[in-house]
């Protein structure tokens, strides 16, 4: 467990749950006080360590930057492990055991990111994910395996965990990382759990096609705390190849706060969230569904029919699991399209259904209950 830097009492903050695979998922959501449904928030969502809850973590200091800058802050709860505390199904692990290893923490954090989406106005090019930690190992392998709702992410103390062998981001992905020298639990060289910064960093630059050689810099050495901190920023051909590594020379592991140190670094990573948007997940809209594409029955249970829009294009119906694995893809012609749920692969839970073409992306959840 972390202790965090406390500011001061959190008035805003609300603790929720729902159901997600049989199991009651928590999470405390905080709203700024200059919320208004009119005007879409950004989103971040915030990952705790490995033994912490997120009653502790919420304390990490978010909700000051939410404020002024209208952010929903969202805190989740990992499940416990019968060894480990609570933790997520993050791929880290130590001597053969990886914590809750069939826990579906990546299908969650996808539908509590639809639950908040649903219950709040969101702008849906602006949700981010940042994770201290074991969060830290999660965020990142939700930036491998399941980005497709998220702009940018950034871990703090935490890399990729040695049980994760799928690298598959699909995309260029804006991402930054903090780590300290001087890391006890996930060190810096011989890193126990998973790969190292150094190998982390060095992914991304390949992925995102990022000049190896960074724009490096030095913040001022002012607090007298043994700790400095270098930046490297890579760049590509856009803001959405941007790789940013923190080195903080000295540091263990924990998270740095102003005035005790040089930097704040939930507020260098919102600096980073900042210049990223998501541009295709504000593309997908149920609007098309309700104005020109007829789906029924919703929730379904051995069938859903798709009344589609007279057109000369090739629409493509697709079916996703929560997790944004393809199950169904078919292009279809005429204003007629059925779609059978008899495959084992169709299990109760939600899915998205996308209707896609030259000129139309739409999207909408379903709901399968055999």
């Amino acid at each position: 467990m972390i202790t965090v830097f406390c500011f001061h009492a959190n008035a805003q903050w609300s603790n929720k749950s729902f159901v997600y695979q049989s199991k009651t998922r928590q999470y405390r959501v905080y709203v700024p006080t200059i919320y208004n449904a009119s005007k879409p928030a950004s989103m971040v969502v915030t990952l705790h360590g490995l033994g912490d809850n997120m009653t502790n973590f919420s304390q990490l200091g978010f909700n000051y930057i939410a404020d002024t800058a209208n952010i929903i802050v969202v805190v989740p709860q990992a499940l416990s492990d019968p060894y480990a505390g609570t933790a997520w199904n993050s791929g880290a692990g130590m001597s053969g055991y990886y914590p809750n290893p069939t826990t579906n923490d990546v299908g969650f954090l996808n539908a509590l990111i639809d639950t908040i989406k649903a219950n709040y106005s969101i702008d849906p090019s602006r949700v981010f994910m940042c994770g201290f930690s074991m969060g830290g190992f999660m965020t990142e392998r939700m930036a491998l395996q399941s980005n497709s709702q998220i702009a940018a992410f950034a871990s703090m103390s935490g890399t990729v965990g040695d049980a994760i062998t799928t690298y598959a981001p699909g995309r260029s992905v804006p991402i930054a990382h903090f780590h300290g020298t001087s890391d006890g639990t996930v060190a810096y060289t011989n890193n126990s759990y998973g790969i190292d910064p150094d190998s982390l960093i060095n992914f991304w630059i390949s992925n995102n096609g990022c000049n190896p050689v960074p724009d490096s810099s030095r913040y001022p050495d002012i607090v007298n705390d043994t700790i400095t901190v270098d930046r490297f920023k890579y760049s590509g051909a856009s803001a959405d190849n941007d790789v940013w590594f923190f080195r903080m020379n000295g540091a263990d592991h924990t998270v740095l706060y102003q005035p005790n140190n040089d930097i704040t670094e939930i507020y260098e990573i919102w600096l980073f969230f900042i210049r990223h948007k998501n541009l295709t997940a504000g593309i997908q809209t149920q609007n098309i569904f309700e104005k020109d594409i007829q789906l029924y029955p919703n929730p379904a249970s051995s069938f859903i029919n798709l009344i589609l829009p007279a057109t000369s294009e090739k629409l493509t119906v697709e079916l996703f699991s929560i997790e944004g694995k393809c199950l169904y893809s078919k292009e279809v012609s005429g204003t007629f399209h059925q779609i059978l749920l008899n495959d084992e692969k169709f299990t109760d839970g939600m899915y998205f259904l996308r209707v896609k073409s030259n000129s139309m992306n739409a999207t909408e959840k379903i709901i399968v209950r055999k």
